[in-house]
């Protein structure tokens, strides 16, 4: 044994019953075998697939490259033979949020005996199905993502260093310095901890460096030892240098055997303007964002747990509350100032948390039985299953709610929906299609490329464009509409403001330029709305569909003439109307005569409707004019489509933890294209406060600040990524302040891969509205809404009818002063 400075309680193994040495690796198996139910089955779109393709291919995945992960994931690729390479990859996650789970219950276990000199299984056990149980690693541990592996070593670094001081032995400070370096060849993030790593190391060894004149020896060996564990976790960095030069073609950086280059990559230098996005300002927003999102991780006794630890961590163990409480504050401090990858990085504190939750129960414990003395029988049998009883019930009842909002990822197969329709729609067609796309559907069509031997032929897509933020969609157009068929994924306003026309074509949008007459409808349709647009036909891709879903309608129209008027189409399904908005559409004033327009159109099916068959009928609106209603040749003013079956939706299915979605609305303030609701809007101003919506106007002052706190409800997985706008309006409609921008200041889209917000859940959002200091006085109105993030299209406000009623919500009024 080394001469250790300070040598904790150690309990001999035998001393242990044997379940209680099991009960780590039945932690681990009980998790591994819940997340590997509920893993992804293949591809997800964006950086999920990146990470299951470049490990395959022994690439370099984007800033910061992630060398650790890369092989780490290649090994796991090669020795464990389960599936396609994308399943495995997620088996991997799967592996590694179990590890988190399990360490966080070795933690615990070891931090309350060597406080307690006995063993703390149960409050171990609750530490960790609190996290197990948590939506945010769920989540992450059930596909391919570097994240998981960044709280894992993150959690073996506490581990390591808890075991070394509880141990006595030395062998675990030398793991704990490798896994460091490790942590940094895989991601700064992992870093944040050292200051925390530090102090703890200087407390543990404080009796030695009060007399490092006699001890220098053997703490220069110690340092020199430590050093050179790190420096083989470093290791994994040679890779980029060895490797980089020789990728395959069409895959980036190719200079990381430069200096400059493996800088540039390894420091992320051009993610860094979403570092530190926050000022003093803000800080009460971003508190009121992780209360929030950790009300979302655990309940709220477990919260009110890990609160209590770390006051009693501070009385008790003050060594434990060094490492903990700078670990956690110095982690929260940096996340909820960045902009980017929130939720990820918010792993590594919420498991952190997991641990003082365990360590707060296990304090509750020792309270309640210092009240409970004078009662032996309420000490000794009463108390304890009580508590027990509640302790293992928490986590199962968290596990139970998330399975039935739908946290699980077996059965979302969009990506892979998304490659198939890609293959049929350009296998054997030999078009030489150029297809411009984003990151999120590039991905999943390289796994299938790489990793599967399913690459699109040449002479089907000539090249696959990768149009990421940094170039414009219209320059990448302008650069390849000359080299064959361009398509784009994604509705892009910016191509359709340039003047080319989108028409959508499966689950492509095709670009062309103006006048566009070739666009043949599945349905023909030969109706006049009197006399100036013409509707050739339509797309009905579905004919039934669940209650609370859209009803996606593609309709062909052209005019004869000029019109200056904006006509917009408007369409019945049975007892509801919709009534679309302009927003992000062509408008009738830009067709050319004589060309095809192909707009979708979206119809959103109240959840409590009935059963049962509906017709469609289409009909057409002056808006400029202000007439409702137009007359078509067919002698009437709507013509029928097709007949809709209505299938019940999820307002009538089995047994819920939360109130259906058709019971939110009501309660709700809006209904944003049934996906989403508006709960409650609060706006301050000084010492003024409204409840949305107000009829008193709010007093504000130019170049002053009013506060809005929203409360969102998810009423359904959200099918897009959402932005939040919030303006304040004049009399014209015309905004004179906003704020646009990611929900809860870019902590938690709604869809980042997947869709991230589940039903039932509800998001306080706050925001700063600033306003211009030269803003003339006078009334204006506050309006908030979503939009999706690459469409810019608003969702509509459905009203408890299923009626379309706009696109934004009024929240009431505002007087400048």
């Amino acid at each position: 044994m080394s001469p250790h400075p300070e040598p904790g309680v150690r309990l001999p193994a035998s001393s242990l019953p044997a379940i209680r040495r099991l009960t780590p690796f039945l932690v681990f198996f009980v998790t591994f075998a819940l997340y590997a139910a509920t893993a992804a089955p293949a591809t997800l779109f964006g950086d999920p697939s990146e990470y299951q393709v470049i490990p395959a291919i022994l690439g370099i995945a984007h800033p910061p490259g992630y060398a650790f992960y890369t092989l780490l994931a290649k090994l796991w690729q090669m020795t464990v033979p389960i599936g396609t390479i994308a399943f495995r990859t997620n088996l991997l996650s799967v592996a590694a949020g179990a590890w988190v789970v399990t360490g966080v219950y070795l933690i615990v276990h070891d931090l309350g005996t060597q406080m307690e000199g006995r063993a703390n299984e149960i409050y171990a056990a609750f530490a960790a199905l609190s996290l197990a149980a948590a939506p945010d690693l769920w989540q992450h541990a059930i596909h391919a993502n570097s994240h998981i592996v960044s709280v894992a070593l993150t959690t073996t670094h506490l581990w390591l260093l808890i075991r070394w001081w509880r141990s006595g032995h030395d062998r675990w400070l030398a793991a704990f310095a490798t896994t460091l370096g490790l942590g940094a060849a895989h991601h700064p993030i992992t870093l944040m901890g050292v200051p925390a790593y530090g102090l703890f190391i200087l407390a543990v060894w404080l009796p030695v460096l009060r007399q490092w004149r006699r001890r220098f020896k053997w703490l220069t060996a110690r340092v020199l030892v430590l050093a050179g564990c790190l420096l083989l976790g470093l290791t994994p960095y040679l890779y980029f240098p060895l490797r980089s030069p020789h990728l395959p073609a069409g895959f980036e950086p190719r200079d990381m055997h430069t200096w400059e280059g493996f800088r540039r990559h390894v420091t992320a230098e051009g993610l860094r303007v979403n570092l530190f996005h926050f000022g003093l300002a803000d800080q009460p927003d971003r508190a009121l964002v992780f209360w929030s999102l950790l009300r979302l991780q655990f309940p709220l006794f477990t919260i009110l747990c890990a609160v209590a630890s770390l006051v009693w961590l501070v009385r008790r163990a003050p060594k434990s509350a060094l490492l903990l409480i700078p670990f956690l504050g110095v982690h929260l401090a940096f996340t909820l100032n960045t902009v980017q990858d929130v939720m990820a990085y918010l792993l590594i504190p919420f498991s952190a948390l997991a641990v003082t939750a365990g360590l707060g129960a296990l304090a509750l414990v020792q309270e309640g039985a210092r009240v409970l003395h004078r009662s032996p029988f309420a000490r000794q049998t009463l108390f304890p299953i009580v508590l027990s009883v509640l302790l293992a019930m928490l986590p199962l009842y968290q596990a139970v709610r998330n399975l039935q909002r739908g946290i699980s990822l077996r059965d979302f197969k969009a990506a892979e929906e998304y490659v198939a329709a890609a293959y049929d729609r350009f296998a054997g067609r030999e078009e030489g299609a150029i297809v411009l796309s984003d990151w999120e559907h590039l991905t999943p069509l390289w796994v299938h490329t790489y990793t599967q031997g399913e690459p699109l032929d040449t002479e089907d897509v000539k090249r696959l464009v990768y149009v990421n933020p940094a170039d414009l969609w219209v320059e990448s157009v302008w650069q390849h509409i000359e080299q064959g068929p361009v398509y784009v994924v994604g509705y892009r306003p910016a191509v359709r403001n340039a003047g080319f026309r989108l028409q959508p074509d499966g689950p492509f949008y095709r670009v062309v330029a103006p006048p566009a007459t070739e666009a043949t409808p599945s349905h023909l349709l030969d109706v006049w709305a009197e006399r100036r647009v013409h509707v050739l036909g339509y797309d009905l891709p579905k004919r039934a569909i669940q209650a609370g879903e859209p009803l996606t309608l593609a309709l062909y129209q052209s005019v004869a003439q000029p019109l200056e008027e904006i006509w917009m189409p408007y369409a019945q399904l049975g007892p509801v109307e919709a009534r679309w908005t302009t927003d992000s559409r062509l408008l009738t004033p830009q067709w050319q005569p004589g060309e095809v327009i192909v707009e979708e159109y979206e119809i959103p099916l109240p959840f409590d409707l009935p059963p049962g068959e509906y017709p469609l009928r289409l009909g057409y609106a002056d808006l400029s004019g202000g007439r409702a209603e137009l007359a078509l040749s067919t002698g009437k003013t709507m013509v029928e489509l097709a007949t809709i079956t209505v299938l019940p939706g999820p307002s009538t299915e089995g047994p819920r933890l939360d109130a259906p979605p058709s019971e939110a609305i009501e309660r709700a303030l809006a209904n944003l294209d049934n996906q989403v609701a508006l709960v409650e809007a609060q706006a301050r101003a000084g010492w003024q406060v409204r409840e949305a919506s107000w009829q008193e106007p709010l007093v504000a002052r130019a170049g002053r600040t009013v506060h809005l706190t929203l409360n969102w409800r998810a009423l359904i997985p959200p099918r897009d990524s959402f932005t939040v706008f919030i303006h304040l309006i004049d009399g014209a409609g015309r905004s004179v302040a906003g704020h646009d921008y990611t929900p809860l200041g870019g902590s938690c889209p709604t869809y980042l891969w997947f869709p991230k917000w589940l039903p039932g859940q509800n998001f306080t959002d706050p925001y700063r509205l600033d306003l211009p200091a030269d803003l003339p006085p006078g009334d204006y109105w506050l309006e908030v809404g979503m939009y999706g993030m690459t469409s810019l299209r608003r969702l509509p406000v459905v009203d408890l009818t299923g009626n379309l009623a706009g696109d934004r919500v009024i929240l009431g009024p505002v007087r400048v002063e």
